[in-house]
């Protein structure tokens, strides 16, 4: 037996292209999160204000009507919203990695946000490289968004979708003693009819690699398409070969790759809730620790450039730094008001 943590996924739909209203629905999933005292709770890629799934299947002239609504309800780090995120997390003593749609100047970026349990801003980190046609919407993150946070409940770490199917990527987080993985993910129902690759399966057995490779615990949180957002995106006949209702496979795997909790439907919207042992994490590592006593790095090595790349750098600046919000050109910690 070692660290029990209780822990929380959320599989549900996001309030596409309304900011506030999903800044409320998340804050209802916290709530509930809260009363079922879970410690550290996981949400979806982007789930504010919800992923732009338009952009797989629409010419981007077609796209191009929802380019200043999408912009309009990203969220801004120190906003009203992200305040209200916080208060959230405080009033319910819990840890909280967010997906968003961050905006900073004129630029997108596909986050995860990670909140403390006193409202404090741990860490914002973006995605790495965004997927194929996500970057006609989304900017890159840098070198310093691979980190680890060392936190009471233990080693918390994050990644974006297909970032957990990259080699490199994952093991810089498993370097850094990851013992919880946030893994962000939108709804499984794109081109789920169409193409394998992008299958529920497929994509669930990514989170369960990931808990086996790393030897770490899995809280993948994979968000819904309900009936509004289907009836938004679905136009014709071939939009209905594209996307179904429903997507959500929302799971908990650990070290060994066992299942915890109580999976949902897949239609369903609801929280994946378990009570998970880190003490199982020394098991695994035992047999093969691929950063530790499995590596062989006369062999092979990971270069990791760890500081943050900005556009304009001022004489003397320090560039260094990783998980810093200040590093990364956030403004400090804003005063927290309920």
């Amino acid at each position: 037996m070692g660290k029990i943590v209780k822990v929380g996924v959320v599989q549900a739909a996001p309030v596409l292209l309304d900011l506030d209203a999903g800044v409320e629905k998340a804050i209802g999933l916290i709530d509930e999160a809260g009363k079922q005292g879970v410690q550290l709770l996981n949400f979806p890629e982007t789930w504010l204000p919800g992923y732009p799934w338009w952009i797989w299947f629409n010419p981007p002239a077609i796209n191009m009507q929802f380019a200043a609504p999408y912009f309009q309800n990203a969220i801004v780090a120190g906003s009203e919203q992200d305040m209200k995120l916080r208060a959230a997390c405080r009033r319910n003593n819990i840890h909280v990695v967010i997906g968003v749609s961050e905006r900073e100047g004129g630029s997108l970026y596909m986050a995860q946000w990670h909140y403390g349990p006193e409202g404090q801003v741990i860490s914002r980190r973006r995605k790495l490289k965004p997927t194929h046609v996500e970057r006609s919407v989304f900017g890159e993150g840098d070198g310093s968004d691979m980190f680890v946070n060392k936190t009471e409940l233990g080693n918390i770490g994050a990644l974006c979708c297909w970032e957990n199917l990259q080699p490199l990527s994952k093991y810089a987080m498993f370097s850094q003693d990851e013992e919880i993985h946030c893994a962000a993910w939108p709804a499984f129902s794109l081109y789920a009819k169409l193409s394998k690759a992008f299958s529920p399966e497929v994509s669930i057995n990514v989170n369960q690699i990931y808990g086996v490779e790393g030897q770490c615990f899995v809280l993948a949180a994979c968000s819904v398409i309900d009936q509004p957002i289907y009836d938004l995106l679905v136009k014709n006949e071939m939009h209905e070969k594209f996307v179904e209702v429903g997507g959500g496979y929302s799971r908990i795997f650990g070290p060994n790759g066992a299942e915890f909790g109580e999976n949902l439907a897949h239609d369903a919207e609801g929280l994946v809730v378990a009570d998970i042992d880190l003490g199982l994490i020394s098991h695994s590592k035992t047999a093969a620790d691929p950063a530790g006593h499995y590596a062989r790095a006369d062999a092979l090595a990971l270069m990791h450039n760890k500081n943050p790349r900005r556009p304009v750098i001022g004489f003397g600046e320090a560039t260094s730094g990783t998980g810093d919000v200040a590093a990364k050109g956030y403004s400090p910690a804003e005063e927290l008001v309920d």
